[in-house]
């Protein structure tokens, strides 16, 4: 190792599991006092760590509530199969869990904060990790699966996303499992091709 390499290797690793310690705990926090009552000292005292351990790891407040947005918004997406039909019905049941989850309306007022802000903080493809990937394979696959070509690629995650979005602010909870194949079927049904 060089002397380089020794001097940034300096102290115990990171923990993942540190990490996730503390996002849980700014997830709760926000959950009892919501985004504008998250401290970094009643997280670091949630989490049982320093506040030294929180600012290793997130240099501010907003870096750290961004952190805990994007880990809910986010989350592991979805695998994408090739097959665009399959794969729209996998978005919206994707986009169904993530509205749903616990913290989803509590942190919403904080990633669309964040994702609008100038420095942007969170980027929505940060947010929407598949949603460049859907379009990347709508862009080649949509005719030959019988889907129109012509549309604006990244359409068919966007239509998925604002109707998850649009139930939850008219109704307070995320699209229930009904809704999202509904939803699904209505993309996929306005996005086939028709005629020659």
């Amino acid at each position: 190792m060089t002397t380089e390499a020794a001097a940034r290797h300096i102290g115990r690793p990171r923990s993942s599991a540190t990490d996730a310690t503390i996002l849980e705990a700014v997830l709760n926090l926000m959950g009892d006092v919501g985004v504008a009552g998250v401290t970094v000292a009643e997280v670091a005292r949630r989490a049982g760590v320093a506040r030294a351990t929180v600012y290793l790891r997130w240099p501010s407040r907003a870096a750290l509530v961004g952190a805990a947005a994007k880990a809910v918004a986010g989350g592991k997406p979805f695998e994408l199969t090739g097959d665009l039909e399959r794969d729209i019905r996998r978005g919206a049941a994707f986009l169904e869990t993530v509205f749903g989850a616990p913290y989803f309306n509590a942190i919403l007022p904080e990633l669309m904060r964040a994702v609008l802000a100038d420095p942007q903080e969170i980027t929505f493809d940060d947010l929407a990790p598949n949603r460049e990937g859907l379009a990347t394979e709508y862009r080649e696959l949509a005719a030959t699966q019988g889907f129109d070509g012509s549309i604006e690629p990244q359409l068919p995650f966007d239509l998925l996303f604002g109707s998850a979005l649009a139930h939850l602010l008219a109704t307070g909870t995320g699209p229930s499992p009904d809704y999202s194949r509904q939803v699904a079927d209505v993309v996929i049904a306005g996005l086939k091709r028709r005629g020659p």
